[in-house]
């Protein structure tokens, strides 16, 4: 079967409308790359905001999917019942599969004032595709504390995560423009 060429679409969906951003996305409308909630079969799956506007949307929570590609991802939050904003294919492809109005069910107590993000990333060395080769690094676990050894994003999704961050501040205006906040051993607050 013949690949289909990525096209320059450029666009995050916000409020059914279109903003453009400096980078290529498939959204929920391209109906045969896309990945969508937008689907009768899936409106169980997200609902509205208690601000239909999205007017009070202030944060951006990242996940990371441990699944092998975002389409897989996408897969196992429908299984689950689950939904999210975008996701971030590890040859940095961004994925809309939500109107960022919408209320994505992927991060329980902010659903409400969040656009989630999933990235991808296989995480267990074993499972290192030799056409992805990522490094091997060191996370801590954030309940215990516990070091443990993972595959790294590629360089393509750090790239492309800050550019969508930085995109989302400008297309959603009041999600404020700062870092997770940091404990006295100068780690991040989980």
């Amino acid at each position: 079967m013949a690949q289909i060429p990525l096209e320059q679409n450029n666009v995050f969906i916000f409020n059914g409308k279109e903003h453009k951003v400096p980078f290529p996305t498939i959204n929920f409308n391209d109906k045969q790359r896309g990945m969508s909630f937008h689907t009768p079969l899936l409106k169980d799956h997200w609902d509205e905001r208690t601000d239909p506007t999205g007017s009070k949307i202030d944060t951006i929570v990242l996940h990371w999917d441990v699944a092998n590609s975002s389409k897989g991802c996408f897969d196992i939050l429908v299984k689950r019942g689950l939904s999210v904003h975008l996701m971030i294919d590890r040859d940095g492809t961004v994925y809309q599969s939500l109107d960022f109005t919408k209320r994505a069910w992927q991060a329980k107590g902010v659903n409400d004032h969040s656009i989630g993000i999933e990235i991808n990333n296989q995480f267990y060395i074993n499972q290192q595709d030799p056409k992805w080769p990522r490094k091997e690094v060191y996370s801590r676990d954030p309940r215990s504390g516990v070091p443990y050894k993972h595959l790294d994003f590629t360089e393509l999704q750090k790239t492309r995560v800050v550019q969508v961050v930085e995109a989302l501040c400008k297309v959603v205006p009041t999600i404020p423009r700062i870092l997770p906040p940091k404990g006295k051993d100068g780690k991040i607050i989980t």
